[in-house]
């Protein structure tokens, strides 16, 4: 293909967060190069999110469960396209086996490994300066001329936003990225005696919070979806929400990229790993300063230091003053 059209790949097998980001990265591929072909490997368990992710000419859904093979024989399917450029934006070992030999021009991308090692094991913050996630993907296609434009991730849905609803999102892959349940159904039960419909969202695995929470909240105040939509089913009830209250994890990245305003809360994790919503209508409650954080960059399944200071210590009344401020159309800012 042309220079003025090349052919583009993307690989991003995972997770959801990092897929509904790199959809900055590809508006902007797409409004520099129109009638380029851009394709993008994702997982399976992340397909049912295609419809809504606009711009890409085709995705190759990669099946995890069918191993060395599957991998091998999806390597050899993207060989006979002959891409002028590869995008690997996961440099994983499975990525790192496809893009072999793909393209005329690999780019890798740098996710500043060591240094998040450092800030993690050493509390040496060399982070500060450097670009988020979507500026790291952006980095990673510098050779095609697309630059970063500080916008957030964007997904197509179809839904009419309802003021009246608010989304909790109470789950996260690991234990110490979930803000307790406890809290979560403090402040749904404060959020429904002020007159707003709850909507508790997240995965199958997630089901077990949800349904705890759901178990204190009166019948027909609240729907929960937990375990029961698609990925763009969940975009499309999140964004008919006002707001959405979640931990770090991929729903926050969702709900963003719907629309919805988002009050995120990091507890084992911080800014600077790159994660924080870009959206004016965006907050991240989080305890700066606190001597054990972060102590992870994906996620534990316990607390090191046994107190669980950095979640514990964000209390409901801090969620519910801030919903407060972005339900009257005040732009937040990021808080302590």
């Amino acid at each position: 293909m042309s220079s003025e059209s090349p052919s583009i790949l993307l690989l991003r097998l995972s997770s959801l967060g990092d897929i509904v980001l790199t959809t900055s990265l590809i508006a902007s591929l797409r409004g520099r190069y129109p009638a380029s072909n851009i394709e993008m490997v994702i997982a399976k368990e992340y397909a049912s999110l295609i419809p809504a992710i606009p711009g890409l000419t085709r995705v190759h859904v990669f099946d995890k469960s069918s191993g060395m093979s599957g991998l091998r024989a999806l390597r050899k399917k993207l060989k006979t396209e002959k891409f002028d450029h590869v995008l690997d934006l996961h440099n994983v070992l499975r990525t790192r086996m496809l893009r072999r030999g793909l393209g005329k021009s690999i780019t890798i991308i740098n996710k500043r490994t060591f240094k998040r090692r450092l800030l993690v094991k050493f509390k040496i913050d060399r982070l500060k300066n450097s670009p988020d996630v979507i500026g790291r993907y952006f980095e990673t296609a510098a050779s095609l001329g697309v630059s970063d434009n500080g916008l957030g991730p964007t997904l197509i849905v179809n839904a009419i936003r309802q003021n009246n609803r608010i989304a909790i999102a109470p789950g996260a892959r690991h234990w110490n990225k979930r803000w307790p349940a406890a809290n979560f159904t403090t402040v749904a039960i404060e959020l429904i005696a002020r007159g707003y419909h709850i909507d508790l969202h997240g995965s199958k695995e997630d089901a077990i919070i949800t349904k705890e929470i759901g178990s204190y909240l009166p019948v027909g105040r609240f729907t929960d979806f937990a375990g029961q939509l698609d990925l763009r089913e969940a975009a499309e009830k999140i964004s008919e929400a006002l707001l959405i209250i979640s931990n770090d994890s991929g729903l926050t990245h969702v709900a963003e990229a719907v629309g919805t305003k988002v009050i995120a809360i990091f507890g084992p994790t911080v800014k600077q790993f790159g994660f924080a919503p870009r959206s004016a209508n965006a907050i991240v409650l989080e305890i700066e300063g606190l001597y054990c954080r972060p102590c992870t960059a994906n996620g534990l399944d316990h607390c090191p230091e046994k107190h669980f200071r950095c979640m514990t210590e964000i209390n409901p009344a801090n969620v519910i003053k801030e919903l407060e401020i972005m339900a009257s159309n005040s732009q937040p800012g990021t808080k302590a």
